[in-house]
């Protein structure tokens, strides 16, 4: 296992090296540095709060999903666990998924395994809400399909390849479903003879259990409320660093511009490179010249300047959320 991860990471990183190297070949690092110097920071402190709000509703949605927990888990555990998710992923590709049900688990003695469940149940709900942004920047914000195609390589796609896509979700979901339905239906009381596969039985139980969550949210036009707070807050992290460069004024981009680019930025970091490193960059710059006609060293300095800020705040506020969770968890009499 641990050779497969170092395996893991080193491909990860080979990945996002060749992408940074397709970012740059075409651009003049002295003059990159030269811009990045001469960009202004006083939007920072509205993009903090951006990136505060977007986390904390993310911990709220997750609250939805584990309302069916009979212990209470307290609002700080939750966002710490959120943010060391985001700290871990920087680092690790993905290893955030795990980290955050793992830790809270183990904060409030709950199942990691159904936790990790709610994880994945999650991603498939931001999946489908990534999908439904594609299909509206598409057909309202970029008329021309064919500067999205070219973006993404997809010219030569057939139109029933774009099917696949739903078709995939959907079949994961019934897969979800099917398995749920299967371990449920057989006998829960020690089906097997054997202690190990009894163990394996019940925590793949309790993360199928964790996978429809989602059937237990109570409030839906909360949960909906919060995942448009995420994505609006993702749409704003993305529009105030046009300051840096007066964006705003000089290329004459908007809101609508910002949720663009906000839509090419989900495609870049879902790629699993350390941080979104490369793909990020690489994505957002080619979109900016395409579509905006920004040169790609400008365009470059934005996404790494955009990009910079927001791991460097994911790396000083992960820390200081663990520490204020453990400072909840002494004050309230519980040591873990």
């Amino acid at each position: 296992m641990k050779k497969r991860r170092i395996v893991n990471i080193a491909v990860s990183i080979v990945v996002a090296l060749l992408f940074i190297q397709l970012a740059v070949r075409n651009v003049d690092v002295a003059e990159l540095w030269q811009q990045m110097k001469l960009a202004t920071f006083y939007w920072l402190p509205f993009f903090v709060l951006a990136l505060l709000a977007s986390h904390w509703m993310r911990a709220e949605r997750w609250r939805l999903l584990l309302a069916n927990e009979k212990t209470y888990i307290p609002r700080s555990t939750l966002f710490a666990g959120v943010m060391l998710g985001y700290v871990l992923n920087n680092v690790v590709p993905r290893l955030g998924e795990v980290s955050r049900p793992v830790y809270v688990a183990r904060k409030q003695g709950l199942s990691s395994s159904n936790l990790l469940g709610t994880i994945v149940v999650e991603r498939l709900f931001d999946l489908a809400t990534m999908m439904l942004l594609i299909v509206f920047v598409s057909l309202y914000l970029i008329r021309d399909v064919g500067l999205l195609e070219q973006l993404f390589g997809t010219e030569s796609w057939p139109w029933y390849a774009y099917l696949a896509i739903p078709l995939f979700f959907l079949l994961v979901i019934a897969g979800i479903w099917l398995i749920y339905k299967v371990l449920n239906y057989s006998d829960q009381n020690e089906p097997f003879n054997s202690s190990i596969l009894n163990s394996i039985f019940q925590k793949a139980r309790s993360f199928t259990e964790g996978m429809i969550s989602i059937r237990h949210v109570n409030n839906w036009p909360v949960f909906l409320l919060l995942t448009a707070g995420i994505w609006i807050g993702y749409i704003f992290m993305t529009y105030l660093p046009f300051y840096m460069m007066n964006f705003q004024s000089v290329y004459g981009l908007t809101m609508s511009d910002a949720v663009v680019l906000t839509m090419v930025s989900s495609i870049g970091v879902s790629i699993p490179t350390p941080a979104g490193i490369g793909s990020y960059h690489l994505l957002i710059q080619q979109s900016m010249s395409l579509l905006y006609n920004i040169p790609l060293v400008t365009a470059l300095t934005y996404a790494t300047i955009a990009h910079g800020v927001t791991v460097l705040l994911v790396f000083i506020i992960g820390p200081i959320s663990l520490w204020w969770d453990k400072f909840n968890s002494l004050a309230s009499g519980n040591p873990n």
